[in-house]
C-alpha cells in the first residue's frame, strides 16, 4: 500500500464522516512532503475544474462520494495515462473523494478534505486506488491557481481544519508536527519543483507504524 494512500485511510480512520459535521471538526494525516507526493502520484494535473457532483452509492455499499472533472491544462505527471501529450488542451479527467450530498438531501462531510469548485483552477496530485483515483495526501493533493490583475499566476495550498503529524523515516514513529508554510511560488517555479520532484531519486521506504496492542 503506497504512502499517499495510507495517509487517505488515516484521515477516514482518524477524522470519520458525519452528518452535517460542525465547523470544530478536524483531520488529521501524515504529512507529506511534495517530493513524496510527486513520486506517489500517478497524475500531476493543472487545469479548470468543469464539473463537481455527488454519488450516492450506499446501495452498492461504496458510501456517499463527490466526483470532479477536471479540463487538463497540462499534464505534469502521467500524460501517458490520459492518452495525449501532456500539452495538449482540452483532455477531461474525473476523480472523486469521500463525501458529498445523499440521495435524501443530507450532507456527508469529511473535515478537512480538499473542497473544489467549478470554474476554479488548481494543480492536482492524484493517486490510483482500488475506488479510482483520489487526491494523493487527501487535503495535501490540492494547490490553487490564482491569476492577479497583471496575469501573474500564484501557486497556494490552504488546508483549514487539518492537524499534521509526522513518521520518523527510521522508526516510523509519528508526532504532532506544526502545518506546512503556505508559502505562495508562481505556477511556472511549482511546474519546475514537480518536474525535479520526478527527476530525484526515489525516497526510502517509511518503516511501518508500529502497532501497541491491548493486553
Amino acid at each position: 500500500m503506497s504512502t499517499c494512500f495510507r495517509v487517505l485511510l488515516s484521515c477516514l480512520l482518524t477524522s470519520l464522516a458525519i452528518l452535517l459535521a460542525p465547523p470544530a471538526q478536524a483531520m488529521t494525516v501524515l504529512a507529506v512532503d511534495l517530493p513524496q507526493l510527486v513520486q506517489t502520484s500517478e497524475l500531476v494535473l493543472h487545469g479548470k475544474v468543469v464539473a463537481v457532483q455527488s454519488r450516492d452509492r450506499r446501495a452498492d455499499g461504496h458510501g456517499v462520494w463527490t466526483e470532479m472533472t477536471l479540463e487538463v491544462t497540462d499534464a505534469w505527471k502521467g500524460g501517458e495515462v490520459l492518452k495525449v501529450s501532456p500539452a495538449r488542451v482540452g483532455k477531461r479527467f474525473t476523480w472523486a473523494h469521500p463525501g458529498g450530498l445523499r440521495s435524501d438531501g443530507l450532507m456527508v462531510s469529511v473535515p478537512g478534505m480538499p473542497a473544489f469548485a467549478v470554474g476554479e483552477e488548481v494543480v492536482v496530485a492524484l493517486e490510483k486506488t482500488a475506488q479510482g483515483y483520489v487526491t494523493c495526501g487527501g487535503p495535501q493533493g490540492k494547490w490553487t491557481v490564482q491569476t492577479d490583475k497583471q496575469g501573474k499566476q500564484t501557486v497556494r495550498r490552504e488546508m483549514p481544519d487539518v492537524h499534521f503529524l509526522l513518521q520518523n523515516r527510521q522508526t516510523g514513529a509519528v508526532a504532532p508536527t506544526n502545518p506546512p508554510v503556505a508559502n505562495a511560488k508562481t505556477l511556472a517555479e511549482f511546474k519546475a519543483d514537480v518536474l525535479a520532484a520526478q527527476k530525484a531519486a526515489p525516497l526510502p521506504v517509511v518503516a511501518p507504524i508500529p502497532v501497541q496492542r491491548v493486553k
